[in-house]
């Protein structure tokens, strides 16, 4: 769905240019964290949007700041932005009336050729589309070709937990100004956003697999690098998607973490790394983070919430 695609490419943005796998073991607690507020610790989670059905239970840490949380906190409305009309909405704002190949520079109309050729992707998906919807509709096959589907994925799984145990949920962004990012992204960066998709000297084939591994194994340096790769070659693409989007979050963050009820923040691995991620805005603005502890008697003394065993495909 395209709602999917652009959760998707939230997660892409911290592993765009993916080339090699780490060699170490899965990590208990990948891309999570504890913030101590004044009030109670609270968890912060970066999140994969796409997962493969194999993975099955989900890592240990995860399962305990699940169950030790009072409420989750996501990017947007899970749930609405799976609604018809919002499916229908993105839709329509991608229809290109003259055509992909009218919109954009011939080279990267070659290029795009070549990656609907080795995905085996069908060219209609994107010969009718504006540049943006091209580019999260190639990554999105390229995902689904190597079996990652969003119903797998880490906010679906805890969002349909959520509900199951009846825990609170809100989120950063309403589902029309989550959309927007992408239904009124302006036309150069519609553009740009294609280029990068299209231009990177990966391959889009393997990626899948590649981008898993490296959140699996907590590799927070590698993401960062990937992050300032970003920043470097498409600032404009890292300021409306990253960036940006994380200086409008911080305020609700900080009410947040300053207030009683324990929260699991469950956002995209991107937003928490790097110069201008919430991790780095949150320390500077005097708020200790670390990584979460196993075991952490905080999460394993819950006794409100009913626990979880949080398995990827079951929903």
């Amino acid at each position: 769905m395209p709602n999917s695609l652009a959760r998707r490419w939230l997660a892409a943005a911290a592993l765009l240019l993916t080339t090699a796998a780490s060699a170490a073991a899965p990590a208990e607690a990948p891309f999570l964290w504890q913030v101590q507020g004044p009030k109670t610790t609270h968890y912060l989670l970066g999140s994969v949007h796409l997962l493969p059905k194999a993975v099955g239970r989900l890592p240990t840490g995860i399962q305990q700041a699940f169950n030790g949380a009072d409420g989750l906190v996501f990017e947007s409305d899970i749930d609405a932005l799976s609604a018809p009309e919002n499916t229908r909405l993105m839709l329509d704002a991608a229809k290109a009336p003259r055509g992909l190949k009218a919109e954009i520079a011939p080279g990267i109309y070659a290029l795009v050729q070549a990656r609907v050729r080795q995905l085996g992707m069908p060219p209609a998906l994107c010969e009718g589309s504006r540049p943006w919807f091209c580019a999260l509709s190639l990554e999105l096959y390229a995902y689904q070709r190597a079996g990652f589907r969003g119903e797998f994925g880490l906010d679906r799984q805890l969002h349909v937990a959520a509900e199951r145990s009846n825990k609170p949920q809100t989120w950063f962004e309403p589902p029309a100004v989550h959309l927007r990012l992408f239904t009124n992204m302006p036309v150069a960066l519609s553009k740009q956003f294609l280029e990068a998709s299209v231009a990177a000297p990966t391959s889009k084939v393997d990626e899948p697999a590649e981008m898993f591994r490296a959140w699996r194994d907590n590799d927070t340096a590698r993401i960062e690098g990937l992050v300032a790769e970003m920043k470097r070659d498409y600032p404009a693409i890292y300021e409306h998607l990253l960036a940006g989007r994380n200086r409008a979050w911080l305020p609700m963050l900080k009410t947040i973490l300053d207030g009683p009820k324990r929260q699991l923040i469950v956002v995209g691995a991107a937003h928490w790394v790097g110069p201008d991620g919430l991790l780095a805005s949150l320390s500077a603005a005097g708020y200790r983070v670390t990584p979460f502890l196993i075991g952490d008697p905080d999460a394993l003394a819950s006794s409100s919430a009913k626990r979880h065993e949080l398995t990827a495909g079951t929903r």
